[in-house]
């Protein structure tokens, strides 16, 4: 079974996107991550052969009932700007 993923397919990864260095940062959902992850690694191939996920880290905050949870940040070397003109071809089509 081959999974086709598209380069704007990187916009349905994680819940929050965010701009560090130049990067791409992507936080996921610790109950979807191991999906997520294997998904973003594929869909940054589509961007090229040298764009990939390069750490990983643990998030960990207190939600609003106090307790404790964790989501996991994907840093990647793939530029923001070209994530960020995925939204910008949107709009001018």
């Amino acid at each position: 079974m081959n999974l086709q993923v598209e380069k704007s397919d990187i916009k349905n990864i994680g819940h929050t996107v965010f701009e560090e260095d130049g990067n791409t940062v992507i936080i996921c959902d610790i109950r979807t991550v191991n999906i997520e992850e294997i998904l973003l690694r594929n869909i940054l191939k589509c961007f090229g052969d040298e764009y990939e996920i390069t750490s990983a880290d643990d998030y960990w905050y207190e939600t609003e009932d106090g307790d404790e949870d964790v989501d996991i940040i994907f840093t990647t070397n793939l530029p923001y700007e070209k994530y960020k003109a995925l939204y910008e071809k949107k709009e001018e089509d």
